[in-house]
């Protein structure tokens, strides 16, 4: 059957760091009630004088685009790694992963790729590659020991005797991994990382997630929708489950409403951005559990796409799946398909893959049967369409001492409302910092972060001005856990408040200069969200800074209309020169990658104290 998974933040159980409340969708997206979301397309995007002309391959007078000479090609992302890593480090020498086959690895170029995916290593429990998992994944780890000494791993750390990986090498492996490890095909931004060319991207589909051991867990699959080529969209649909007979009875609530879990993976196609798990509140309850609350069923995915079809029935839709209409928008609130519903979320991740376990002894709630909303943003920066896939897997919870709580995104709105008003100016960097109070007996037990692209360091600090934690890679943030967790027992609030702040680059490149490449930019900004009881669409903004070459960086441009452009005119190189571009503005929270978010997430249970 497929599965499920679960923690419930709203009910004051469990609050991945993507709960969400509604400003809320998108990356971040809720529900519990409020208003609703519809995604709303912003004015057309000015034209940039800064791009140049597109050549005419029927004019023979335009010039035909030519190619980068490349001093070497490869064939694939991993392609490169097996030359730049594993032949140019030496690691392929005859006395080490060569013919000798060092702790039982040959990395060859035959015979690599075979013997380091999903295989078990010989020196730790982790496999050599974990699809998509790098922290799981004994060949970073290796690889990451050389230059990072708080990395524990059995054996020497890697490339032995020979210079360790740089910055761009680390990166490059890291993201071939968090992709899904594939053996074909280019993995975005790798492209930068090598010294040669790779192929034109292509749609990478991971590993599918195998699903737990009966009676160890269970699984929910997403059924996979269409992405368009050069496309980004969020949408939410739902789809019934039953877990009513697969699930023991130990792990069922007393009334049989619920099971208990104590850890949850997802895995996903690297195209997400992220994936928002949602269920009727009033599920955890028993309640809301009847299909016919949602109108319009059809098949998704498979030869019976767009068929009529009854959730109750397993094998409708054949390899498909029974599913509620696909809603392009941000988040599930307002799902017009299902009004009487008010969608929470159980699960999600800001990440293609994620794994959490809960400290030993903590457990969190899943409705055991009824509607599931899929509230998936993703991106599609190839040329060709492709389908998203995801699949979501929890494990069972045996030892039930503490139901686990959270601090999430949710809690704060994901900082959106802040950061409309305080988000940085253009080509300058600025700190945001929040706080919350911890219960007395809070046993504090994992951090982790949501940002956009342009926070560059999310750090939380304790409350003697201690450093907890610090990310320094938005789409790939530290997942840190507490063994044992902290202790937060004072009577002094003062003493249990947990400081957690970003730092926003927006446009200044490392010399602290102005980048209008990297700068927020109006005409970047793909929608806006109409949210009820606002004027304004969210995530769009007011460009007040020049962009062009030539232009004063520091010249104000606003023409004063709300207009999501400026005075073009202001940003001429000279009087007159018609160059000029306008398109630079604040940082602005919203739901779009281009906008930023600020997002923290704390995960505890709390004791009793005497």
């Amino acid at each position: 059957m497929r599965g499920f998974r679960a923690a419930a933040s709203a009910l004051g159980v469990f609050s991945v760091a993507l709960l969400g409340a509604v400003l809320v969708a998108g990356c971040g997206s809720s529900g519990s009630g409020g208003s609703s979301t519809t995604e709303v397309p912003g004015n057309p995007a000015p034209t940039d004088p800064t791009d140049p002309a597109p050549t005419d391959p029927t004019d023979p007078t335009d010039p035909a685009p030519t190619d980068p000479v490349c001093d070497e090609t490869f064939d694939s992302t991993y392609d490169a790694i097996q030359s730049a890593i594993f032949e140019g480090k030496g690691c392929t020498a005859e006395a080490c992963h060569g013919g000798a086959s060092a702790g039982g690895l040959d990395l060859r170029a035959e015979v690599s790729y075979g013997n380091l995916f999903d295989t078990p290593s010989t020196a730790s429990s982790l496999s050599r590659v974990h699809p998509g998992a790098k922290d799981r994944s004994f060949l970073w780890l290796k690889l990451l020991a050389a230059t990072d000494e708080s990395i524990e791993i059995a054996g020497s750390p890697m490339p032995l005797g020979a210079t360790p990986l740089g910055t761009d090498e680390l990166d490059l492996v890291r993201l071939w991994i968090q992709a899904g490890a594939p053996e074909a095909g280019t993995v975005l931004e790798t492209d930068g990382l090598v010294d040669g060319c790779l192929p034109e991207p292509e749609p990478i589909l991971i590993e599918p997630l195998p699903p737990p051991a009966p009676g160890e867990g269970v699984q929910l699959e997403m059924p996979a929708f269409l992405l368009e080529a050069a496309s980004e969209t969020e949408v939410c649909f739902p789809t019934y489950y039953d877990f009513t007979d697969v699930v023991p009875d130990e792990f069922k609530s007393p009334d049989g409403n619920l099971f208990w879990w104590e850890a949850f993976e997802i895995r996903q196609d690297p195209a997400s951005h992220h994936l928002l798990v949602q269920a009727p509140i009033a599920a955890f309850g028993g309640s809301n559990t009847d299909p016919g609350l949602v109108e319009g069923w059809a098949c998704l995915d498979g030869a019976n796409e767009g068929d009529p079809c009854d959730p109750l029935d397993e094998g409708a839709c054949g390899a498909g799946t029974c599913a509620g209409p696909v809603r392009v928008g941000t988040g599930c609130s307002g799902y017009e398909y299902a009004r009487s519903v008010t969608p929470i979320t159980f699960t999600g991740t800001q990440q293609p893959q994620y794994r959490r376990q809960n400290h030993p002894g903590v457990y969190a709630p899943a409705p055991i049967k009824g509607l599931v909303f899929w509230n998936s943003h993703a991106f599609n920066l190839t040329t060709s369409d492709t389908r998203m896939h995801a699949r979501v897997n929890w494990l069972f919870a045996r030892d039930r001492t503490h139901p686990i709580q959270t601090y999430g995104g949710g809690d704060n709105n994901f900082g959106i409302s802040r950061l409309i008003v305080e988000g940085a100016a253009p080509y300058t960097e600025k700190v945001m910092c929040g706080e919350t109070i911890l219960p007395r007996g809070a046993r504090l037990t994992g951090l982790n972060s949501h940002t956009h692209k342009r926070g560059k360091r999310f750090w939380y600090e304790a409350p003697d001005g201690e450093i907890l934690y610090e990310s320094l890679v938005y789409n790939d943030p530290l997942d840190k856990q507490f063994d044992p967790p902290l202790e937060f027992d004072s009577e002094d609030t003062a003493e249990r408040t947990i400081t957690f702040c970003s730092l926003y680059n927006n446009g200044v490149d490392e010399a602290g200069d102005p980048d209008p490449e990297t700068v927020t930019r109006a005409s970047r900004i793909p929608y806006g969200v109409q949210l009820d009881g606002l004027p304004d669409f969210v995530g769009l903004c007011e460009p007040s800074r020049c962009v062009n070459e030539g232009a004063r960086f520091d010249v104000n441009c606003d023409d004063r209309i709300r207009n999501q452009a400026g005075d073009d005119a202001v940003c001429d190189s000279a009087p007159g020169a018609g160059d000029g571009f306008c398109d630079a503005c604040n940082i602005m929270g919203g739901v779009t990658t281009e906008n930023e978010m600020f997002g923290p997430d704390i995960s505890y249970f709390v004791v009793e104290l005497e």
